[in-house]
């Protein structure tokens, strides 16, 4: 029970492991035989496919490391954690293209199924390995066993107010939607062509505006966390953690990784489309996109910690 409480039972180390080394294996095949009917095609920008190789047995090894960590000394333990969060993280950022393919499936569309089911199991792999990275880090750090807080040091219920840092990382989120919004109605106007909230790709839109509004907000907000006395039928419950941080997560990391990593560098080489782009939208694009990106995932690690599960004691 302990180990569950401190971020999953022993066995995710090695589901983490063996998923991190099948992802792995799959992209050496299609090193060595890029030709195969089965490979799906290289991510546009990407470094190639060695980096998602480096990456996937780089998170194995440190899934696999974190079954024993607990007889190496806190230096080589906490060298581990960050290890770990940043193969996890590049697994993440190296499937940035996840979040557009799931998009495109709103509209009836799939680009190559391969390729999504590859983005997905790439982003799979890294939730595993952070969630790895996460479960050593608390063992590091003497956290409780049954909450997983550091008491003295962590937020204790869900009523205590999200830290300074969080509000603002939610509020950078929220100006990025704004300056992607303007870039978005300046562009209408100046081609003299109507706003695209009345089509159907309005609905999409629409979610945009909400997770650039409503979602940094209630990540740093009490109501993000506790029902609002308005919400009649649920007013003063808790709200599902994973209501909010899981949209907050995938939306974050999608833009942070689209357009922080995939649209600056097409847009510092000169690649696509953008170099003949005006660069007052180019600049609001990516700069829009990036920022409430990051302010989400900022934002979503505040959250993450007034979630978390009352402190009990059996």
């Amino acid at each position: 029970m302990r180990a569950e409480r401190l971020g999953g039972s022993r066995r995710w180390p090695y589901v983490a492991a063996v998923w991190c080394s099948f992802y792995g294996l799959a992209h050496v095949w299609w090193l060595v035989d890029p030709g195969s009917p089965l490979a799906p095609p290289e991510e546009p920008f990407s470094p190639g496919r060695w980096v998602a190789v480096a990456l996937a047995f780089s998170a194995a090894t440190v899934c696999s490391a974190a079954t024993i960590a607990h007889r190496w000394a806190t230096p080589a333990r906490w060298t581990l954690v960050a290890v770990a969060w940043v193969s996890g993280a590049g697994l993440i950022v190296y499937s940035y293209m996840l979040a557009i393919s799931l998009a495109t499936m709103l509209f009836g569309q799939v680009d190559h199924w391969g390729s999504l089911l590859t983005r997905a199991a790439g982003a799979v792999a890294g939730v595993l390995t952070l969630v790895c990275a996460v479960a050593e880090q608390r063992r590091v750090r003497r956290a409780c066993v049954h909450c997983g807080r550091v008491h003295g040091r962590s937020p204790e219920r869900r009523t205590d107010p999200a830290p300074r840092w969080a509000y603002v990382a939610a509020y950078v989120a929220v100006g990025g939607c704004a300056a992607r919004l303007a870039a978005l109605v300046l562009d209408s106007v100046s081609a003299h062509e109507p706003l695209p909230f009345t089509s159907p790709f309005g609905i999409f839109v629409g979610l945009l505006i909400v997770a650039g509004t409503l979602l940094p907000l209630a990540l740093v907000h009490r109501f993000g966390r506790i029902w609002p006395r308005w919400v009649v039928p649920l007013a003063g419950r808790q709200v599902p953690r994973w209501l909010v941080l899981g949209p907050a997560l995938f939306v974050g990391a999608g833009m942070a990784g689209y357009f922080g990593v995939a649209g600056m560098t097409a847009w510092v080489l000169g690649k696509g489309n953008l170099a003949a782009a005006p660069v007052w939208k180019v600049s609001m694009e990516m700069f829009g996109y990036t920022s409430w990106g990051l302010g989400l995932l900022v934002a979503a690690v505040s959250y993450f910690a007034l979630t978390r599960p009352a402190h009990v004691v059996e």
